[in-house]
């Protein structure tokens, strides 16, 4: 499918990609701690309550936008919009005792996908790689691929929080480009989860591209179009000559 003497780099996303995190739903019951912050302050009836707010407020102010909202700012403008009559001292309290139970909470929920390791080692020395992921909280990307044993892979691993953009916007793809030392766009591939931030927004830039197709497992990723190069093992990711 690729040759590796086409590439001088692969840039990777992390989450549900290189690393999975809750369960093959996507079903978040791994960040019930967090949730239940703003509920035991009295900001809220029940966590499903809280999770149906911010799903409901991601997907309007997260969601296909190009700059990068922390954690705390996030639950901030969730608060601002759906809860406007909290104290100002509740919520700073709530929000930074959220943020101390997703860092908790978080890494318990992380399991490398069947096959990872070996592909990486397959295309070590192959080409240069590298990370570009989007989360709201900077350098976790980075820490939980060393967690896992894989950031020695990558030359570098760049996250929105960090440098406040993210996919699909362009300007992190950019930034991107330029960490790797300004490479020929058609000589990078990117690989991930997600059909736009992954797949269809890199092609736009002149980058080839694979998805990452996790819609058999997993009802929250969506089916690829004909027209998008696919795989949906790391067993199938294999460098030819």
């Amino acid at each position: 499918m690729v040759t590796s003497t086409s590439l001088d780099w692969i840039f990777f996303d992390c989450f549900n990609t290189l690393i999975d995190d809750f369960d093959t739903s996507g079903y978040e019951a791994g960040l019930a701690p967090m949730y239940q912050v703003p509920v035991a302050a009295g900001l809220y009836q029940a966590i499903e309550d809280v999770r149906a707010d911010y799903h409901r407020w991601r997907l309007e102010h997260i969601a296909g936008q190009p700059h990068e909202q922390t954690l705390q700012q996030r639950f901030r403008n969730l608060l601002a919009t759906y809860r406007p009559e909290a104290d100002a001292t509740t919520v700073d309290q709530v929000l930074a005792e959220m943020e101390v139970q997703f860092m908790q909470c978080f890494p318990s929920t992380l399991r490398l996908p069947a096959g990872v390791e070996s592909m990486l080692q397959r295309w070590q020395g192959q080409v240069s790689m590298g990370v570009i992921s989007n989360f709201f909280l900077a350098d976790w990307p980075a820490k939980m691929l060393e967690r896992h044993g894989l950031r020695p892979y990558f030359k570098f691993v760049l996250d929105s929080a960090e440098c406040g953009k993210r996919k699909p916007g362009d300007t992190i793809y950019q930034m991107a480009l330029e960490v790797a030392g300004n490479p020929a766009p058609e000589r990078v591939l990117f690989i991930g989860d997600h059909l736009t931030n992954d797949a269809i927004a890199p092609q736009k830039l002149g980058m080839q591209s694979i998805y990452f197709d996790r819609s058999a497992e997993r009802t929250s990723s969506s089916a690829a179009p004909s027209k998008i190069n696919t795989i949906t093992h790391w067993d199938q990711f294999i460098p030819n000559p």
